[in-house]
């Protein structure tokens, strides 16, 4: 943790704390990490480094950073990267999917001290802030899921409520759509969205 990091604190308010968080899919094991991490209240931010298969966005590095509300069970990022070259040797091009674009993951947290593990749940969505729609997916994974067994009802109708939250929250708080988001990107993560390196970077080996 860089001591830029550490002497970011708010007037009053509450500190931004070192942190270590893990990350995988639902009922993954071995899961990715530890990654270095703040947390600053409901919010904390983690990040990895993707390897040079990737090709970041003009002006960006391949430094990933995500975001996690805490009290929703969410996290998203901006994708660093437009261009990935896969290892038979194909090339997966976003272009076409803009730079200004987040994808957005329903998950669980479970925290340990300062060690925070963050479980994917199948439910994503694109926001694009360039005027277009956002996109659902993954719903067909959820219910699969459900009906596998991966998902007990409990963990099932808890994960919706929560998903119905963020959206009514920050992407639509009137119930007929507008022409912007309510609150997306969260204005609770721009303490953190300029912060510096948080430690040793880690590489994704996914």
């Amino acid at each position: 943790m860089t001591r830029e990091i550490v002497e970011v604190i708010e007037d009053n308010g509450p500190v931004i704390e070192p942190i270590e968080v893990f990350r995988g899919r639902h009922g993954q094991e071995p899961l990715f990490g530890p990654l270095p991490g703040v947390r600053l209240g409901d919010v904390l931010a983690y990040e990895f480094e993707l390897p040079d298969s990737f090709e970041p966005w003009p002006g960006r590095t391949l430094l990933e950073r995500t975001f996690v509300l805490l009290d929703l069970g969410v996290s998203f990022a901006n994708p660093c990267w437009v261009r990935r070259t896969t290892p038979d040797g194909a090339v997966v091009d976003r272009t076409d999917q803009g730079s200004d674009r987040w994808y957005v993951d329903l998950i669980t947290v479970e925290r340990d001290g300062d060690q925070y593990t963050c479980r994917d749940l199948y439910i994503d969505v694109m926001v694009p802030m360039d005027g277009r729609h956002y996109r659902m997916l993954d719903l067909d994974d959820y219910a699969a899921a459900i009906d596998d067994g991966l998902l007990n009802v409990a963990q099932a109708t808890d994960g919706l409520h929560r998903w119905q939250r963020f959206l009514d929250r920050h992407l639509h708080t009137d119930r007929a759509p507008i022409g912007t988001w309510s609150d997306f990107p969260p204005a609770a993560i721009r303490p953190l969205l300029d912060l510096p390196p948080f430690g040793d970077s880690v590489q994704w080996t996914g």
